[in-house]
């Protein structure tokens, strides 16, 4: 991953975060991840030469997606436990 994915992934952070300010977390959340698989589905389908080679890479296409986003949640879940304390500072007693 070079430099250009990171400043990729950060803008879309940035935009979900402006979003959080207008609407609860899980809403945000609910239509970032429906953008990553509308998306995701394009990516595909720009790929397929007809439909019946979509219809075949489908499965393939939703193993891959779908190892791939775990991955990248775990890591990141990983980097929040690891890091807990310091991106959530919270008062005692909040």
């Amino acid at each position: 991953m070079d430099e250009q994915f990171w400043k990729r992934a950060d803008a879309y952070i940035h935009v979900a975060n402006e979003q959080s300010d207008l609407a609860k977390l899980g809403e945000v959340n609910a239509s970032f991840t429906y953008a990553c698989a509308r998306f995701n589905a394009f990516t595909i389908t720009s790929e397929a030469p007809n439909v019946q080679a979509l219809k075949d890479a489908k499965a393939r296409a939703l193993d891959h997606f779908t190892a791939e986003f775990r991955r990248m949640l775990e890591d990141n879940l990983d980097d929040h436990i690891a890091h807990f304390d310091r991106y959530f500072t919270r008062k005692a007693g909040k």
